[in-house]
């Protein structure tokens, strides 16, 4: 049922267990199967073959629309929201805009990422290399097959079907389960946990057709983060900023300044 590569982990602390009830139907209203035989049959299929289908899927896009947001507070994550266009094939792009948190103000600016380099224009004071962007969020990770979403798609323990919920318009397949910390590393751009074990709640949302809608992350009982896709499979033309400022290095990376340019 479970791809071979899966491993059980440690289990839930309490309160992290009792987190992923929090998720219910507060993001979505569930929608009646109302005739749709195709989606009533998704939700009472096998969820772990649902997921193994999604993460295929996923990992195959060319294209798609994000939107995230982080509710509460995520351990280390800077970013509050990220609204962009991304291309997975044949180079990885994005472009879009970005609120941050700067200390305890919240900052939103336009950003590019193109060539492996996150320009962004925080301020209005032009745009400005960030490097490889981690210290704003690495977007470059999202359709990463081996990284994103599809990854984490794969590393599900325990998926249960949870019903049919609405997301955006489209009848989806809630699916819960748990994911180790290690795995959302690279989708919260940051350890959020120093144990890397540790099993974190998530919440996914499958369409008919196997394209993952929605994903919520549970890190704390007071705190999630959404991210959505849409478009799927459409590619936007991306090109590297004309206006770039002189980058200021800054140790540590802080989304201020500009960051340096990986090795």
């Amino acid at each position: 049922m479970y791809r071979a590569h899966r491993v059980v982990t440690a289990a839930l602390a309490t309160g992290v267990a009792a987190a992923i009830t929090l998720t219910g139907c507060s993001s979505d209203s569930d929608g009646g199967s109302g005739g749709n035989n195709t989606a009533t049959s998704q939700s009472n299929s096998d969820p772990a073959a649902l997921v193994d289908a999604a993460a295929d899927k996923t990992a195959a896009l060319t294209g798609a629309h994000l939107n995230l947001t982080v509710d509460g507070k995520v351990p280390n994550v800077t970013a509050k929201k990220v609204d962009a266009d991304l291309v997975a094939k044949p180079a990885t792009a994005a472009k879009g805009t970005a609120t941050v948190l700067l200390g305890t103000t919240e900052a939103t600016a336009p950003f590019v990422y193109v060539d492996k380099h996150l320009y962004a224009d925080i301020g209005n004071k032009g745009y400005v290399d960030y490097g490889d962007g981690r210290s704003i969020y690495d977007v470059s990770a999202v359709l990463n097959p081996e990284k994103g979403l599809a990854n984490l798609l794969r590393n599900i323990q325990n998926p249960k079907s949870s019903g049919l919920a609405d997301v955006d318009g489209t009848k989806a397949t809630r699916i819960t389960g748990t994911v180790a910390a290690k795995v959302l590393a690279p989708l919260t751009g940051t350890n959020i946990t120093s144990n890397q074990d540790a099993q974190v709640p998530v919440n996914v949302w499958i369409t008919s057709d196997n394209q993952l809608a929605r994903v919520v992350l549970i890190p704390a009982t007071d705190a999630k983060m959404t991210i959505n896709l849409s478009n799927w499979n459409n590619t936007v033309e991306v090109a590297k900023p004309s206006d770039i400022a002189t980058p200021t290095p800054s140790s540590p990376p802080n989304p201020a300044d500009a960051s340096r340019v990986p090795a």
